[in-house]
């Protein structure tokens, strides 16, 4: 990818100070002064992954000029744990004033979320996980003035879905009406279970102007029912929370690199399919600086480097992202994710599937379908023929989440 000079020159300045003063990256060499060669550089460096950031953390991640205790006890930084599955997760240095500014920048790719930013009165919905941090914690029964910070409401105070009540259901549907955000901010599979309730009560809810999707991969059955109950655009905004918002979906599909705050680089994987690992080196941070860590999830590359939508950048563009590169198996040569086996069930039920959720695990498709006792014998087969294994079909009444509240579509 053809990255301009001044974007390398900006990475080599960033990493030569990340070399120097983060104890975790001492034993890499200096960049080179010149620009162009940046590149060959980066790539001959070895990836980090969440091992090598848990091992020392956190110390070994904060510069030598920098007194973390006295960061915090300003409130310029706090600790966080980000929500990946149990053996994933990880403490971060949460940088707020790195955080928020490279997430509303990265919105504003979507020249329609940016035209709803700038107009006056923007209300923000949350509804993922409870957050917790930096001495709040949104689990409980708690107001709804309790779990609103700066114009954004948290809807959620349950760490599983699977546990949601009636009452919470229509909570939640209740405080959507009264509060009628404008964005929305979701995990996929949470937003799912509320329109699956909001259908199931023919309740039509205020239209918010645009709805982001995060946290999790999005399957066909929560976009379907997701856009059955809101009249509203959905894009994907895709990113980790210790890494920052990588990529935002435009207008016309494409996911669009956020590179004033992070440089990508895709490592290909095995097959013909476009598929790629992510690497992240983030700009413009002061805590917690990252030098080509691997984020763990697999991405489509978009065929084309040019966007229908007209915005111009240095790096490249995303079809979609695949799922956790620890859930895709390696199939004759060929890398089969998530989102792929996902693909292979709705061709083989539909246009008209009632399939909600499904999860394999070993050689076994559960899977969730209130309306269709047949759907789940038919979704094994078709999952079984891509990954030239036999698999055993089971109808489920529910899929518990992970610890973490993030649903897994591929288990050992």
């Amino acid at each position: 990818m053809s990255y301009s000079q001044s974007h390398w020159q900006r990475v080599g300045e960033e990493t030569r100070r990340m070399v120097a003063e983060v104890p975790l990256y001492r034993d890499r060499p200096q960049p080179p002064a010149d620009p162009g060669a940046v590149d060959k550089w980066l790539a001959r460096l070895p990836p980090v992954g969440k091992r090598e950031l848990r091992r020392g953390f956190p110390r070994a991640l904060v510069r030598a000029h920098q007194d973390l205790s006295a960061a915090m006890r300003s409130e310029q930084v706090t600790l966080l744990a980000t929500s990946g599955t149990t053996a994933d997760r990880l403490q971060v240095i949460w940088e707020w004033s790195w955080w928020d500014p490279q997430e509303r920048e990265a919105m504003r790719l979507n020249a329609l979320i940016a035209r709803s930013l700038d107009r006056p009165g923007y209300r923000e919905a949350v509804l993922t996980t409870p957050a917790c941090g930096a001495g709040t914690c949104h689990v409980g029964s708690q107001t709804a003035a309790e779990r609103s910070i700066d114009g954004i409401l948290f809807f959620n105070e349950s760490a599983d879905p699977t546990h949601w009540t009636d009452r919470d259901c229509e909570r939640m549907l209740n405080e959507w009406i009264e509060f009628a955000p404008r964005g929305v901010e979701a995990d996929p599979a949470y937003l799912a279970i509320i329109a699956r309730a909001a259908l199931a009560r023919s309740i039509r809810l205020p239209p918010p102007e645009f709805i982001t999707l995060t946290y999790e991969t999005t399957t066909r059955a929560m976009r379907r029912d997701i856009g059955r109950a809101f009249d509203a655009r959905v894009f994907q905004l895709y990113g980790a929370t210790e890494a920052g918002v990588l990529f935002m979906e435009c207008e016309h599909g494409r996911l669009h690199p956020n590179e004033r705050h992070s440089h990508v680089d895709l490592v290909p994987l095995p097959g013909p399919g476009r598929l790629a690992r992510v690497l992240v080196t983030t700009l413009g941070r002061a805590w917690m600086p990252l030098l080509r860590y691997d984020v763990g999830d697999v991405v489509r590359v978009a065929e084309s480097r040019s966007c229908a939508c007209g915005l111009s950048s240095d790096g490249p563009l995303l079809e979609r992202v695949e799922g956790r590169h620890s859930d895709c198996v390696e199939v004759g040569g060929t890398t089969v994710t998530p989102l792929m086996i996902d693909d292979a069930l709705h061709a083989a039920l539909g246009g008209e599937a009632t399939l909600e959720q499904w999860q394999l695990e070993g050689d076994t498709l559960f899977v969730v379908d209130p309306h269709d006792a047949a759907s789940a014998a038919v979704a094994a087969q078709a999952a079984g023929a891509l990954l030239e294994r036999p698999l055993r079909g089971e109808r489920v009444a529910a899929i518990a989440p992970e610890a973490s509240g993030k649903y897994r579509l591929v288990k050992p």
